[in-house]
């Protein structure tokens, strides 16, 4: 992925240079990025506020589990009683 990224930023780079005279650099620098966003995009990645909440979920979900292996670990103890 990072290098298929790197590809494509690189042609972009290489097109960018081909008009470096007829461009001020503001439009490169705008062309460059659309070219990054646009590859990030095809790699379906998922953003860092979309990370958190998945890893907050998780989280819960372990602690949640934890809650019902020691209630299930209690409940067995009692039945071997």
């Amino acid at each position: 992925m990072i290098d298929q990224f790197i590809k494509q930023l690189g042609t972009g780079l290489e097109q960018a240079a081909t008009t470096l005279g007829k461009l001020p650099a503001e439009e490169i620098q705008a062309q460059l990025q659309l070219v990054a966003k646009d590859t990030l995009t095809k790699m379906d990645l998922v953003t860092r506020e979309e990370f958190e909440v998945q890893a907050a979920m998780l989280q819960k979900y372990r602690e949640k589990l934890a809650q019902l292996e020691a209630r299930l670990a209690e409940l067995e103890q009692t039945e071997q009683k």
